[in-house]
């Protein structure tokens, strides 16, 4: 048992610094001016430990705030890292080109900028994302999918490995069910699935060689501005 908990500590360490799998659950539906949302989400990439194959659990925070009734700001910070050492923070926007109407899905694009250091090594790195996705509403449902888009600039991997994939991918969809000012979401992802498992520092599982697939449950409560 306790060298499965060494395993796993050294996988959070390795994950966190590496790939595109620090996120929580997308903010898929669109806050009112004014309203705020409040997120915590737990999931990740699933991952063999001790010869269990089991979701990494990354615990996230987030903060979302409604400056108008299709843009908002948000921003987050991935709780267990910190615990593992690793700073791991995101900050971007939210916005809604068009909302969902009966069958005709709404869009939303967000652009972030993820910030990870180490604590005791101080070696900042940035990474920007773009999110791209559709979503449908339902009564108190609502169903998504789209595309996170990952692009690392620099030329050297914090394993020390060079870096070849300048442009990462992360194709995801998932449900949500609204009761009054709460939302519930379970989201699936395919974490990078153009490219071979082979080399990655951890033993993931994806579709065959190709991809790592990960897992979120997600919790939300709304509050403030028009309800």
């Amino acid at each position: 048992m306790f060298q499965c908990f060494i395993r796993l500590a050294s996988l959070f360490a390795i994950v966190l610094l590496s790939s595109i799998s620090c996120s929580g659950v997308r903010q898929v539906t669109p806050l009112n001016k004014g309203e705020s949302r409040v997120n915590l989400s737990l999931g990740g990439p699933f991952t063999d430990v001790g010869g269990v194959t089991i979701p990494l659990p990354f615990l996230n925070a987030a903060y979302c705030y409604g400056i108008q009734d299709n843009l908002g700001i948000e921003a987050g910070i991935n709780i267990t890292s910190g615990l593992y050492g690793t700073l791991a923070l995101d900050a971007g926007v939210n916005w809604h080109t068009w909302k969902a109407k009966q069958m005709i899905p709404g869009l939303y694009i967000a652009p972030r900028l993820f910030f990870t250091t180490r604590f005791d090594d101080f070696e900042p790195r940035l990474f920007p994302t773009l999110d791209l996705g559709i979503y449908w509403e339902v009564m108190r449902h609502h169903f998504y999918g789209g595309l996170d888009n990952w692009f690392e600039f620099h030329n050297e991997r914090t394993d020390g490995n060079p870096q070849e994939h300048h442009w990462l991918i992360a194709p995801y969809i998932g449900y949500g069910l609204t009761h009054k000012q709460w939302q519930y979401q379970l989201e699936g992802r395919v974490y990078t699935p153009n490219l071979k498992n082979s080399g990655r520092a951890t033993k993931n599982v994806g579709f065959g060689e190709y991809g790592v697939l990960g897992i979120f449950l997600g919790v939300s409560y709304n509050f403030g501005g028009k309800q």
